[in-house]
């Protein structure tokens, strides 16, 4: 049987499925916007560190257009709690749209034009997964939407690629020693899978939410080596009661980093790789801080009883920041508990090639990685 080749994510603290990064250009006459041009094909993640000691994630899964099987692995620091109830696709594009920065062009002279980089979203087992196996503990499943989730645990690397390659998940023999490093004792998997009751082989998009013990506001970059491709990019909301930012060797960047040429020919993804490539690919653009207050009042888009309602402290500040990295590039893990300096929200720039100006946010009223699994049916 032809081996079906599966996109998995990874985020210690979070996943999402990652694309090549391009822009993408939806504004009309007048002032063009652009808003969040990495996040139209970027993964997206959500990590929300809790005042009661715990950190919600939300990772964006792409379930594919097929009736076959795939899987998503996602490494965490300690035993996750999966919720049975998806994020839908809407709620995540609502927050990207009210978080996005814009980049006004001007023509000198005459009106401006405005470019908007948020308006696009990112669109059978040998064995039962209860019980150890090969000294693999493993959790009862949990049904998500058309997806089926399980955690596991196991203190060697040896036990973890076992389980795998009983339920089809096939790592790269090159591979393996990478998969060693997020192996150990009290380090958890999460295993994704499309249910055996989805309804439909449509392809969707959902996001996973689950709770760690402890404040854990990490992406685990390094691990998206598992088969990444050329170009990943993430986009990544971080919520706590202050603004925060990439801690090091990460640096932060702002809109006024960007390259105005490529931010003029409405290429905002190239401009955050530029800029990222010139930090030693070790960098994020700050966005965006929105108050989780003032994000309710201007997105009625996210239902009511939307988990997005659910996973944030009311005197949240969600930060927003993109990287877009070269799969060469992804050898450091990131984590997110870095001081920010005042940072812009949104730039102009000169249609003309002449001086730009930016905005400052000022006083604002305002989460893998990649590697490709192959999941594998016995014949």
């Amino acid at each position: 049987m032809k081996l079906r080749v599966l996109a998995v994510a990874s985020v210690t603290g979070g996943l999402l499925s990652a694309l090549p990064a391009t822009a993408a250009a939806c504004g009309g006459g007048g002032m063009t916007t652009v808003s969040g041009g990495v996040v139209a094909n970027a993964q997206r993640v959500i990590l929300s560190a809790r005042r009661d000691g715990t950190t919600d994630t939300v990772v964006q899964v792409s379930v594919p257009r097929t009736s076959a099987d795939y899987g998503v692995l996602i490494p965490v620091p300690s035993e996750p709690t999966l919720d049975n109830e998806p994020v839908s696709a809407s709620d995540l594009d609502a927050l990207d749209q009210q978080t996005a920065p814009h980049i006004y062009k001007r023509t000198a002279g005459g009106g401006s034009g405005t470019f908007d980089c948020g308006c696009g979203s990112a669109n059978d087992d040998d064995s039962s997964a209860d019980g150890p196996i090969r000294g693999v503990s493993v959790s009862s499943p949990v049904e998500i939407g058309p997806v089926t989730a399980v955690s596991l645990t196991a203190d060697d690397a040896d036990a973890v690629n076992g389980w795998l390659a009983d339920n089809g998940f096939v790592i790269p023999d090159e591979r393996l020693a990478l998969l060693d490093q997020y192996v150990s004792a009290g380090r958890y998997f999460i295993a994704i899978r499309r249910s055996d009751s989805a309804t439909s082989s449509s392809a969707s998009s959902i996001g996973i939410h689950y709770t760690l013990k402890g404040d854990h506001r990490l992406l685990s970059l390094a691990f998206a080596r598992l088969g990444a491709a050329p170009t990943v990019s993430f986009t990544v909301f971080v919520a706590r009661p202050s603004r925060v930012g990439p801690s090091a060797p990460f640096q932060a960047l702002s809109l006024a980093d960007l390259d105005a040429d490529l931010l003029r020919a409405d290429n905002y993804s190239g401009a955050v790789q530029s800029a990222v490539k010139a930090h030693g690919a070790q960098a994020f653009v700050l966005e965006s801080a929105t108050y989780f207050t003032a994000l309710e009042a201007r997105a009625p888009g996210i239902s009511t009883h939307s988990v997005l309602r659910r996973i944030f402290d009311n005197d949240s500040t969600i930060t927003r920041m993109s990287t877009v990295l070269a799969a060469d590039d992804l050898t450091q893990d990131a984590s997110f508990f870095g001081p920010t300096q005042p940072f812009e929200s949104e730039r102009y720039v000169q249609n003309d090639r002449s001086s730009s100006r930016h905005a400052s946010l000022g006083l604002v009223a305002g989460l893998v990685a990649a590697g490709l699994f192959r999941r594998r049916r016995r014949s």
